[in-house]
């Protein structure tokens, strides 16, 4: 948490300020019960009234005075706190953003999502009650005991002993408090996984009718943290009974041995009085320095969460302008050499291979088909190519560059992703096609529309182009929403297309036409189009077969055909081979 002290700095002044202020406050509240005492000891007991409206006045100007500085500190500390919280969440999402798939594969959407709100939110809680209470706690132990000792040093000798005792018992509940705490937030850190699984897979799991299994993991996961809550609520029930304990027993010994002195008229009464309401303080300041240290211990696990994601080097630097020369017009675009590509484990080892010892090369112009069984690595691939993941060994390059040395912002400008789960994002569907082109006109939009088939649905709409899009598009349909994630890409006309079976929820004779279509863009040169077809890949230039993560064949549909046994079993899997020529010449 030290770590992130840099964030208040720009907030230092306020933070000053507001502790300046918070002393004033104090000093305020140290003063009211010594004229409480002399209100008593020489108004009440003189029966003066005069004396009791003069000091009286006083006493309601010092807590005037006391609310106002108050108020002040309040101000600052509010301040301060939402500048902090506001630049750390700004960095952390930032940072997060900037994190390759495979840094964000490590810790997950889950708990990345409750350190960007929870714990920061818990660092920001922190920094304003350390402004307005960690100033004021120990000021006022110090100063009741000053006060006390100013009174009559006999009796705060009571309070002097009696003050280790009270912090003795706080700190004996918070020590075993706080790992509780650590549990807690660790915990709540699975329930949010929990529910954000249950959530996004709602209508798998009611197909397959898993309700009762997925509420038993929730149940599982909120009784483990109702059962941490419970043990925390029982030590905090503890506080009060045992605090008043020491706190009573000190009034108790202060009435005994001032008894004895005020029936003598060695101690005058209001002093007792004064003592009692310094011990009161005392108590209330020791159980505010309790409550700090558990926000602290909370604040520490949440610092060390969020500085694990801020300490994190980000693999690439996206946001630079630098760029160098590429010969895009090479006869290769794209190369493979010898390249692997392994996931790694949950311990951030090497776990199972996902590619092996891929080579091959794409020419300048060609529509490749990459096809294969589930987990081949279809969509691994494509995700290497703009440096969603670097390989773990071998050479990938790009017009006969290495793509490792081409600037991260240049490389991915020089692809357009239509990825497996479609996402539209809230505004418009204009905003939504000029994501990668932010200057396209209103013709370039509608011919990307056109060319994704998704001109005719998008002319029905009343507000056309402006039509609304809600959060994840979800007032389309799946059709709907993939014709325009395609036409999103067509629309930044990039080098490469990257198509990760981008028309799964497209009947055949759409997905033809879509094909038909991008063939005639004279911009359009080289697309690799990921499926599990064999009709969409019988008419492309070439066919790319992976199996187990193994390049099993790279040829055209009629040599495959011909010669590559796993590929005829894929085409009988799905279709009689002696149709497939002539669906091949009907597209």
């Amino acid at each position: 948490m030290w770590k992130l002290r840099g964030y208040l700095g720009p907030y230092r002044r306020q933070a000053i300020l507001g502790a300046c202020f918070k002393f004033i406050e104090v000093i305020c509240e140290l003063m009211l019960p010594s004229l409480m005492a002399i209100i008593v000891d020489q108004g009440v007991k003189q029966r003066d009234s005069r004396f009791v409206w003069h000091y009286g006045l006083l006493m309601m100007a010092i807590a005037v005075l006391g609310f106002g500085s108050a108020s002040v500190c309040q101000y600052f500390a509010a301040r301060s706190a939402q500048g902090f919280g506001t630049d750390l969440r700004r960095d952390l999402f930032k940072k997060i953003s900037g994190l390759s798939y495979q840094q964000q594969d490590q810790f997950g959407t889950a708990t990345l999502t409750t350190r960007l709100t929870n714990d920061v939110n818990q660092l920001q809680v922190w920094t304003a009650m350390m402004i307005r209470q960690v100033s004021r706690a120990p000021f006022m132990i110090l100063g009741s005991l000053l006060m006390a000792f100013i009174l009559d040093w006999r009796l705060a000798l009571v309070l002097l002993v009696a003050t280790p005792v009270l912090g003795g018992v706080v700190y004996w509940l918070t020590t075993r408090m706080s790992p509780l705490y650590r549990r807690y937030q660790h915990q709540l850190d699975q329930l949010s996984a929990v529910v954000k699984e249950n959530l996004s897979g709602v209508r798998v799991i009611r197909a397959f009718t898993k309700m009762k299994m997925e509420a038993h993991k929730f149940h599982q996961a909120n009784d483990e943290i109702t059962t941490t809550g419970l043990r925390i609520g029982r030590l905090s029930a503890l506080y009060n009974p045992l605090t008043g304990l020491v706190v009573n027993l000190m009034i108790v010994v202060i009435l005994w041995f001032s008894g004895a002195r005020v029936n003598g008229g060695t101690l005058a009464q209001g002093t007792v009085l004064a003592l009692i309401n310094y011990v009161n303080m005392i108590l209330a300041a020791i159980l505010m320095l309790s409550n700090l240290v558990i926000l602290m211990t909370k604040a520490m696990a949440s610092g060390e969460r969020v500085n694990e994601i801020l300490a994190m080097a980000a693999s690439e630097d996206a946001t630079t302008t630098e760029q160098i020369d590429l010969a895009t017009e090479t006869a290769t675009t794209i190369a493979l050499d010898q390249v692997q590509f392994y996931f790694p484990d949950s311990q951030g080892q090497r776990g199972a291979a996902i590619l092996q010892t891929l080579s091959f090369a794409l020419n300048q112009g060609e529509t490749i088909g990459i096809i294969g069984g589930t987990g081949a690595g279809k969509s691994t691939l494509l995700n290497l190519l703009p440096r969603f993941y670097r390989p773990t060994s071998g050479k990938i390059s790009l017009f006969g560059q290495d793509a490792q040395t081409i600037p991260l912002r240049q490389l991915r400008g020089l692809f357009a992703l239509v990825p497996q789960e479609t996402m539209l994002f809230t505004g418009t569907i204009r905003s939504n096609l000029q994501w990668g082109a932010p200057q396209a006109t209103d013709t370039q939009l509608w011919q990307a529309l056109t060319t994704a088939q998704a001109a005719e649905f998008v002319r029905t709409l009343p507000a056309g182009l402006d039509a609304p899009v809600e959060r994840g598009g979800r007032n389309f349909s799946g059709g709907q929403k993939q014709r325009l994630t395609i036409a999103r890409a067509l629309v930044k006309q990039a080098p490469f297309l990257l198509l990760d079976d981008a028309t799964s929820a497209l009947d055949y004779l759409t997905e033809a036409n879509f094909l038909r279509d991008l063939r005639q863009q004279n911009w359009q040169k080289n697309t690799l189009l990921v499926t599990q077809r064999i009709g969409t890949v019988a008419h492309c230039d070439r066919v790319l077969v992976l199996r187990n993560g193994q390049l099993v064949g790279f040829d055209t549909h009629a040599a495959l055909l011909a010669t590559n046994q796993f590929y005829q079993e894929l085409v009988a899997s799905q279709l009689d081979q002696d149709k497939v020529g002539d669906q091949h010449a009907r597209l």
